[in-house]
């Protein structure tokens, strides 16, 4: 019996995580299709802690990959902006380094996606992508990450 609650249990959660992305392009990337698993550091939080911020899903992925990849992944965030109801982004010459993006909302919550690229070395990037998911609005969002301040010189 035991075993059959966990496997319903892990069923919804990947049923629920499938389902939170629908519709984005950059859902190929959140789920491993287009950067190999092993090579991201993906952390997911449905519930709990979150709920603070008045989020009910989160999703991070993390990896470091090469310029040409890079281009890529910015592509279907690009897509996913192009469709959105709100989006921000940031470029370095013609690449896409930061992103606020607010999809159309699913279920009556609001859906935000985070990019951002940073070259670390010649031809090293790091690349995070955010999901979040929940009651929160893009003012709640721009608070929690409100950049530091910077001394201008």
């Amino acid at each position: 019996m035991r075993k059959i609650l966990l496997c319903l249990t892990a069923l919804i959660l990947f049923a629920g995580s499938a389902f939170a992305q629908r519709g984005l392009s950059t859902k190929s990337v959140l789920n491993g299709k287009i950067i190999p698993k092993k090579w991201m550091e993906v952390t997911e939080v449905r519930g709990g802690e979150i709920t603070n911020y008045k989020l009910e899903y989160y999703k991070s992925v993390r990896f470091q990959t090469g310029v040409a990849m890079v281009r890529e992944v910015a592509a279907l965030v690009e897509a996913d902006a192009d469709a959105a109801v709100s989006a921000e982004r940031e470029k370095v010459g013609d690449l896409l380094t930061y992103a606020l993006i607010q999809p159309r909302s699913v279920r009556k919550a609001n859906r935000y996606l985070c990019y951002q690229a940073r070259q670390v070395l010649d031809d090293v990037w790091v690349v995070t992508i955010l999901y979040l998911e929940g009651m929160a609005t893009m003012e709640d969002l721009r608070s929690m990450f409100e950049p530091q301040n910077e001394t201008e010189e």
